[in-house]
């Protein structure tokens, strides 16, 4: 798929004039679309800033769940939304998609606009607590040595934990063996049970094997070392330029006016700093990081460029 060349920072144009006519946005319930269904991540952070959200807006916030197509159908009715009141609450597969699939029904970058990060969560490199390296200059020494023992599981093709050994391994000059499972779970109970070596997962969703010690981690992919594993250090720390993880963010259409854009990215601040919004988000692991439209919009400018990249040398397609 061919993206439309746009600057991911340039304020929408078109409707301006017109809104500058009409009263003071919002003039109606907002709309979230959750591009999932109800009860993951995405649903419950839209939820941890509806009620705060609204306050600060004046208006009610409607969380809508549209799932299916792998997150593509409700990014989609957003993308072709022309109401000024519907968003998109969008996660890291947002930029992942188009660099695995090959028909994306809306262009990923052209059709929206970002507004503001919500929060993300650090992606960690774990072990089976058995496996012989202890950090990761001796993992990847391993790998050379073994690269056909050396297996990695993933939630599926093309997601996040399928594409972030693929980069580990050609920053690093490395194979390693990817084996998809039906979800990361799965995944994860097969690396605490030696069937397979290594994973990369969060706190949240390995905090069970992390507590009972069947898994075992090595490196952090953030930009600072976690509070809470302060002795494990992050791959830039280990001599690898690898900063990446799973975020959650609110997209505009493009047609929506640059002063809505504001006003909601100003409401979402607020909301995030509530600290009954930071407390529902920290169960689930995921750090409140309210940023807005145009450090959003750097980290979008990124994701994109890094997982086309990653999928383009390592030959992924979802298809």
């Amino acid at each position: 798929m061919i993206l439309r060349r746009r600057h991911f920072f340039a304020a929408p144009l078109l409707g301006t004039a017109a809104y500058a006519q009409t009263p003071q946005w919002p003039t109606r319930p907002v709309r979230l679309i959750v591009p999932y269904a109800a009860g993951g991540p995405s649903d419950i952070i839209a939820r941890a800033v509806q009620s705060r959200l609204s306050a600060a807006l004046g208006q009610p916030v409607v969380v809508e769940n549209r799932g299916g197509g792998g997150a593509m159908i409700g990014t989609e009715a957003v993308a072709r939304a022309d109401d000024g009141h519907t968003f998109l609450v969008a996660d890291s597969p947002h930029t992942i998609i188009p660099a695995v699939q090959p028909r994306v029904p809306y262009d990923p970058v052209g059709d929206f606009a970002p507004v503001g990060l919500l929060g993300a969560v650090a992606m960690i490199l774990m072990v089976n607590a058995r496996h012989p390296a202890t950090d990761l200059a001796s993992f990847l020494a391993m790998a050379r040595a073994q690269p056909e023992t050396t297996t990695f599981g993933s939630s599926g093709i093309g997601s996040l934990t399928h594409l972030l050994p693929e980069w580990l391994a050609q920053l690093a000059g490395v194979r390693f063996t990817v084996v998809p499972y039906r979800g990361s779970g799965p995944a994860l109970l097969d690396v605490a049970a030696g069937q397979i070596a290594a994973i990369f997962s969060s706190t949240l969703s390995a905090a069970g094997p992390l507590s009972d010690g069947s898994v075992r981690p090595i490196a952090v992919a953030s930009a600072s070392r976690l509070p809470a594993l302060p002795d494990m250090p992050t791959f830039r720390e280990s001599g690898l330029e690898m900063v990446s993880g799973n975020w959650w963010g609110v997209l505009a259409p493009r047609r929506t006016p640059p002063p809505a854009i504001e006003r909601l990215s100003a409401g979402l601040t607020v909301a995030l700093a509530d600290p009954n919004t930071r407390e529902r988000m920290a169960a689930l692991g995921i750090e409140p990081r309210p940023q807005g439209p145009v450090p959003f919009g750097e980290l979008l400018a990124t994701e994109f460029r890094t997982w086309a990249q990653v999928a383009r040398a390592a030959g992924v397609s979802a298809q």
